[in-house]
């Protein structure tokens, strides 16, 4: 059996699956993206003096984060996580050898890929959870700081890149975990409500097992043994026939009746087969919706059954036909024919098969109603119509506070980071201050707009304004360090370029994906036209450019994909659930009727067989039968009172001939302090009775909890004390 939300041990449920695989074809895209730019580095010729060996070592680490995202929808969860593990102790073995690799005569800088941790920390996440991409993220931030102090590159350009580096990484960590987070929240949805939804689903199993072996057991069995003990002239060959129907019908139950509840469609195409009309189906019915045997079910096919009736009665030359529909907001059953038709205003009041079996049975269903559409001369439309619940028992849960956790430790990265940046930028090229300043001020003034909007989804007003503030002042940065300052064309003088990007990322993440890739392109052909006027070398400009479009468009890739991802999981887990109920019921069911069957196997089928071999019965047989029909009508009717010791004393008295009826019309309701005293009552007066006895559970509410009468003398049980263990039994002459 699929169990897409079930986990233990190494099984996952799909919302987790999913995650990880998303999660791995993110890292995927971003090894391709940082081998675009790597190959751009590559052809300037910068890191020519690294040995092959760790070429190698390093490109073991992208291929194994490609190799999982190739992978990750073609193979199990295991080895996916087992693919993304041996990746990211890859890109950790490329962080602990580089030092070996550094030449001695030293280099220039470090490599930029080194501390581009992006891809590495997705598929920690995938491989770990957020503890190894958190420790991913912390590891590769302090080595890469580091290795620029001791080997070179401790420069405004190289430092620039780690701290946005780290502050990607630590993005993709949120946004990461909060995808996992959102999977295993519905993974336990799912569990919790198909639990829940399989218990409800076994008890109406059982309920309906037990109408269907009640109705059995009085329609067949009881009518047979009844008939036989009569002593009334039945020829002797059709009873025998009828009690062998009841052993093949009694036999048979839990096969023919423990099956799954059918679909409504199917149901109402039976029904109208029974009665020789064809029948359509329009839309799809869920089989989960409307089941067999329930309220549902009955209400609408005995509404149906009497329309047919009726059609077929008051117009018998008329042509009829079926049609059930599903607009997914309800279902709808029409009965229709081209017979003479009439006035249904002129409907009378005693006409009881359209007021009561019709419209009085649909309008007692919730959600149902049932209209009639005639005139005289063009025919009748009957409408059955039933409004479909949607099937919310899954939600996506709600995981906005841990992650507004995650996003205050990545806005408190942020200032960090880009105040850095700002502070040493400022200090690389005195007098330059003022610019880094305002940038600054005006980065923090958007992130503090954005976080103080008051929904998910800032207004189109605000979002208009961030985007001006952010966008328009990053462009009038990059211009004023052309044309006021001077600053040379390079990652870290441009710092702010980048941190606009993290602005729009937030953007994204709060609803306005449309603004965030509008800022992104802004950012862009400003980067580009900066290095275009300076005549920056083209892998600068690529270094630049790349990173916002990779920070922004995953992120809006990321939120569209996992939406996606929500609803498929949403509706696999539903589809999950309705069979986990449809399992349920049926084995419940199942359970039911054979305990059921075995029970008469031990009482009734031995008695129907013997009648079954036509022979004419001893009065000791008919006495018997008697008292194996009282005795199943007692366990079709009395209830609590079908219980030692009452029940040994009616069986003594039927076998004397006396006739015993015991009814509960309580419903279960009485106090089970009361039930034992009442049993002793009743049984002590049955052992004394000579013709009749009606024991009764009175309904509750009443002072009276029982009543008995003894060869018509009547007796009530009520609780006269505080006490219920002092209750008394009142005559009443």
């Amino acid at each position: 059996m699929n169990k897409p939300f079930v986990e233990t041990g190494a099984e996952i449920g799909a919302g987790q699956r999913s995650g990880r695989r998303i999660l791995a074809v993110d890292a995927a895209l971003l090894i391709i993206l940082m081998t675009a730019a790597q190959l751009a580095v590559v052809r300037n010729g910068s890191q020519a003096e690294l040995p092959v060996w760790f070429v190698v070592v390093g490109g073991l680490a992208p291929a194994g984060v490609f190799l999982a995202g190739l992978v990750a929808n073609r193979v199990s969860d295991l080895t996916l996580r087992v693919v993304a593990f041996l990746a990211v102790a890859a890109f950790w073995l490329t962080l602990i050898t580089f030092p070996a690799a550094v030449p001695a005569g030293g280099i220039d800088r470090i490599p930029w890929t080194l501390t581009a941790s992006g891809a590495a920390v997705a598929a920690a996440l995938v491989a770990g959870g957020r503890g190894l991409a958190w420790t991913t993220v912390t590891i590769t931030a302090a080595t890469g700081l580091a290795y620029r102090a001791i080997y070179g590159g401790l420069d405004l350009d190289g430092v620039v890149n780690d701290m946005q580096a780290l502050l990607t990484g630590a993005v993709i960590c949120v946004i990461g975990g909060h995808i996992l987070a959102v999977g295993r929240g519905l993974d336990r949805e799912a569990a919790s409500t198909a639990a829940s939804a399989s218990l409800e689903s076994a008890e109406s199993g059982r309920l309906t097992a037990r109408t269907v072996a009640a109705s059995l057991v009085h329609d067949e069995v009881l009518a047979t043994l009844a008939l036989a003990a009569s002593g009334l002239p039945i020829p002797q060959d059709r009873l025998a026939a009828q009690a062998r129907q009841a052993v093949a019908t009694v036999t048979s139950l839990a096969d023919d009746q423990a099956h799954e509840p059918v679909a409504l469609s199917v149901a109402v195409a039976a029904e109208a087969r029974r009665h020789g009309v064809s029948c359509t189906v329009q839309g799809s019915v869920a089989a989960s919706s409307v089941r067999a045997f329930t309220p549902t079910h009955d209400a609408l096919i005995g509404a149906m059954r009497q329309a047919l009736r009726n059609s077929i009665q008051h117009a018998p030359d008329a042509a009829r036909s079926v049609r059930i529909l599903h607009t997914g907001s309800e279902v709808r059953v029409e009965i229709i024919d081209d017979g003479p038709g009439f006035d249904p205003a002129q409907i009378a009041h005693d006409r009881l098969g359209i007021r009561q079996s019709i419209i009085g049975r649909m309008s007692r269903l919730p959600g149902g109603s049932a209209e009639i559409d005639s005139a005289p001369g063009r025919g009748t439309v009957v409408r059955l119509r039933w409004a479909v619940e949607a099937d919310n028992r899954i939600v996506i849960p709600d995981n906005r506070v841990s992650l507004r956790v995650g996003f205050f430790v990545v806005a408190v990265i942020y200032v960090g980071t880009q105040t850095t940046s700002a502070i040493l930028a400022a200090l690389a090229v005195p007098g330059t201050w003022p610019l880094h300043l305002t940038m600054l001020l005006t980065l923090l003034a958007a992130g503090l707009m954005i976080r103080a909007a008051p929904t998910r989804v800032p207004s189109g007003a605000l979002t208009s304004l961030v985007v001006a503030l952010a966008g328009g002042g990053m462009v009038v940065g990059v211009s004023a360090a052309y044309l006021i300052y001077g600053i040379a064309f390079s990652y870290g003088s441009l710092w702010f370029t980048v941190a606009t990007a993290f602005l729009f990322v937030a953007l994204a993440l709060r609803g306005r994906m449309g603004s965030a890739l509008g800022g992104t392109a802004l950012i862009v052909a400003a980067s580009v036209c900066a290095g275009v006027l300076e005549n920056a070398p083209v892998h600068q400009i690529v270094q630049l450019a790349i990173r916002p479009v990779v920070l922004v468009g995953l992120a809006v890739a990321l939120l569209v994909v996992v939406e996606r991802m929500q609803r498929r999981i949403v509706a696999l887990h539903k589809e999950a659930v309705r069979s986990a109920e449809k399992q349920s019921w049926a084995l419940a069911a199942r359970s039911e009727l054979t305990g059921r069957v075995a029970e008469l196997a031990r009482t009734a089928l031995p008695l129907l067989r013997r009648i079954g071999t036509g022979v004419e019965p001893t009065d000791a047989q008919r006495n018997e039968y008697t008292s194996c029909e009282g005795e199943l009508r007692d366990g079709l009717r009395a209830g609590s009172l079908a219980r030692e010791p009452l029940r040994a004393a009616v069986a003594a008295a039927r076998e004397r001939g006396v006739d015993v009826v015991l009814l509960d019309d309580n419903g279960g309701f009485v106090d089970n302090s009361l039930i034992d005293p009442i049993l002793t009552w009743m049984a002590e007066s049955v052992a004394t009775s000579r013709t009749r006895v009606v024991g009764r559970l009175l309904p509750p509410g009443r002072q009276t909890q029982a009543s008995l009468t003894v060869d018509g003398q009547h007796t009530e049980f009520t609780v006269t004390r505080v006490s219920a263990a002092e209750a008394q039994p009142l005559r009443l002459r």
